[in-house]
């Protein structure tokens, strides 16, 4: 009796959607929080007379305050024989170091990273959403090294995730 073999060939390209940002349910008391420090930031900039500094912080509210009514908009992303597609921009694999992938569902953290060969690029985060890692990191081993280091997500990411930036 002969065995047969699935034969899972990868597909020749792998594509989904993902929002351009997070949008976070933020409630009264996060505002309130975020405006006092901000605040104390502001008076804190006065008063050494960093007026660039103070500048930053408010454009940074205000930037926060006006994309909390809109709606994020949807990125289109696909991994190609030839590169990577993020909505009308085109990378070639060369361009990458390596990737990795940080998978933890309890977290809610499901992101692909891709880093670049040139260091003062910095690195390129694409959520996963609903795509399959293990099928996008077979397909991505075709093209890249995998960066078995990385097992969670950058500081970075998970200081904005947690104060809801």
């Amino acid at each position: 009796m002969a065995v047969k073999k699935a034969n899972q060939s990868l597909p020749n390209k792998i594509s989904w959607e993902f929002p351009e940002y997070q949008k976070h349910d933020r409630n009264r008391n996060w505002y309130i929080v975020a405006g006092i420090i901000a605040l104390g930031l502001i008076v804190y900039a006065l008063f050494s007379a960093n007026y660039f500094f103070a500048l930053i912080i408010l454009l940074v509210g205000f930037i926060i305050v006006f994309l909390q009514n809109d709606e994020p908009l949807t990125i289109q992303f696909s991994l190609e024989p030839t590169g990577v597609r993020l909505v009308d921009r085109f990378y070639s694999y060369d361009v990458f170091k390596d990737f990795s992938i940080v998978f933890k569902p309890e977290d809610e953290i499901r992101t692909l990273y891709f880093e670049f060969k040139n260091g003062l690029r910095h690195r390129m985060s694409i959520p996963l959403q609903k795509a399959n890692p293990l099928i996008v990191r077979q397909y991505l081993l075709r093209y890249l090294i995998e960066d078995l280091e990385r097992n969670d997500a950058p500081f970075s990411e998970g200081f904005a995730k947690t104060f809801k930036i």
